[in-house]
């Protein structure tokens, strides 16, 4: 019987294993306190931000750290109603300014710091034309503008109720895709053996 190795699924973008290490290196910040008060927090936050600040000139790594899945605000705030809490609060403003200013001066690619994923949406052509038309008068390309308002917050009365089952792609790597008897008859090609 021969071996097969199993691989886990990745993205097309991500580095090879043995140097995905090296891209995503942490800042060498303080833990945060999270014994703080609810209300202290927001200064925790901000001291730490200030040295994240200090130590990388890239907006990616700096979300990363503060904001990332792992970050220290999700350290700070885990449950959905701190992380509420704490993006009503002033210190959220100042890091959402500082996260702004670091993208103002970084001119380099995300893909220099960690893989980047590319999402597609479904939008209508009148909402197209006005992120085209907003881009165009805040000189920026429709992808960081999308960007900026992807890193907002936004209010739970802003986003409307899913009916029935979500459509699209689950987020991830999706595997190999099965071949139908349609693919094969509208691309026969596809079917065929490479030509040696």
């Amino acid at each position: 019987m021969a071996h097969t190795e199993t691989t886990a699924l990745r993205y097309a973008s991500d580095p090879d294993p043995e140097q995905a290490e090296q891209v995503t290196s942490r800042l060498e910040i303080s833990p945060p306190d999270c014994q703080l008060a609810l209300e202290q927090r927001g200064q925790e936050v901000l001291r730490l931000a200030q040295d994240a600040f200090a130590k990388t000139g890239t907006w990616v790594v700096f979300y990363r750290e503060m904001l990332g899945s792992d970050g220290i605000v999700r350290q700070l705030y885990p449950t959905p109603e701190e992380m509420r809490y704490f993006e009503d609060s002033s210190e959220f403003a100042e890091l959402q300014e500082m996260v702004a200013a670091m993208r103002s001066q970084d001119a380099s690619k995300g893909d220099a710091t960690e893989p980047e994923r590319m999402i597609t949406i479904r939008l209508p052509k009148s909402l197209h034309d006005s992120l085209r038309i907003e881009a165009e008068e805040m000189n920026l390309s429709i992808n960081k503008l999308c960007i900026s308002k992807l890193l907002q917050r936004i209010e739970s009365r802003f986003i409307p109720i899913q009916q029935g089952r979500r459509r699209g792609r689950r987020p991830g790597p999706q595997g190999p895709r099965k071949l139908t008897v349609a693919t094969l008859e509208t691309h026969p090609q596809i079917g065929q053996q490479p030509i040696q």
